[in-house]
């Protein structure tokens, strides 16, 4: 386990309307003391229904919340280093303190991009369950928080009082939970968690084509021209033409040793 005891680390997790558009609906963020902030805010974009029936935040409950653009913060929330009111600036002042964590952190850091809040320094724990955690060398079944949450046996230790899934604020805790888990079994400094959400999402096994299921060190071995193929005709799949790469070059290594 790493110490980095000097860096202050902000959980954070949004709702959205969509997937599209992003408009933020919900947000809410857990510091490590404790507190924490959960806030509402009536979109400019209509709420689509795929998005209601993950977080069930309804047009007729939004409508009486003001948009992200005018939100204030609580009047009883209080904040050593800030004296002002404004949740915009307030969030822009949070960015320049604090290292923000989340799930799949690039789709909640670009619903804060499109209102404005660059958000400089971040840690996907996505990506470090992805580069963590498997069976017998193989990618688990999901590394979705709520998979996790369950996989890791955190529920039975966690705040019953936020436990909700697909609530912003139930969210952040579980993502607590899981974020000290990793940090606490692994040998991962803060920096290496950073690097490590920098880049692609690591994958040991293809779920499509031919060799669906086979690891991709096995298909770099018994198949490197398919693997070469897939590399130059592959589009929109990041993740995977990246993996495909490191095969490659772990392949080649292993050839010329």
């Amino acid at each position: 386990m790493q110490e980095d005891k000097k860096e202050k680390i902000l959980y954070f997790d949004t709702e959205t309307t969509d997937i599209q558009s992003k408009d933020i609906v919900q947000l809410a963020i857990l510091k490590e003391d404790g507190s924490s902030l959960n806030m509402f805010f009536n979109p400019v974009q209509e709420v689509s229904y795929i998005a209601m029936s993950i977080h069930h935040l309804t047009p007729e409950f939004l409508k009486n919340y003001p948009t992200f653009q005018e939100a204030k913060l609580p009047t009883d929330y209080e904040e050593e280093k800030f004296a002002g009111k404004d949740l915009k600036e307030y969030l822009k002042h949070l960015a320049k303190e604090y290292i923000w964590v989340a799930h799949n952190v690039e789709f909640d850091k670009e619903v804060l991009e499109k209102k404005g809040i660059e958000i400089p320094r971040t840690i996907c724990t996505f990506k470090l369950a992805r580069n963590m955690f498997e069976e017998e060398g193989r990618d688990l079944e999901s590394y979705s928080l709520q998979y996790l949450r369950y996989y890791l046996g955190l529920y039975k230790k966690e705040n019953h009082d936020h436990n909700i899934a697909h609530d912003a604020l139930s969210d952040v805790y579980f993502l607590k939970d899981l974020f000290k888990y990793i940090r606490d079994n692994s040998k991962l400094s803060i920096e290496n968690m950073i690097q490590i959400s920098k880049e692609p999402a690591y994958m040991r096994n293809i779920n499509f084509g031919k060799y669906a299921g086979h690891l991709l060190t096995d298909v770099a071995k018994e198949d490197r021209n398919y693997l070469e193929w897939m590399l130059n005709n592959i589009t929109e799949k990041d993740d995977l033409k990246w993996n495909i790469e490191r095969v490659l070059e772990m392949s080649n290594h292993t050839l010329f040793d």
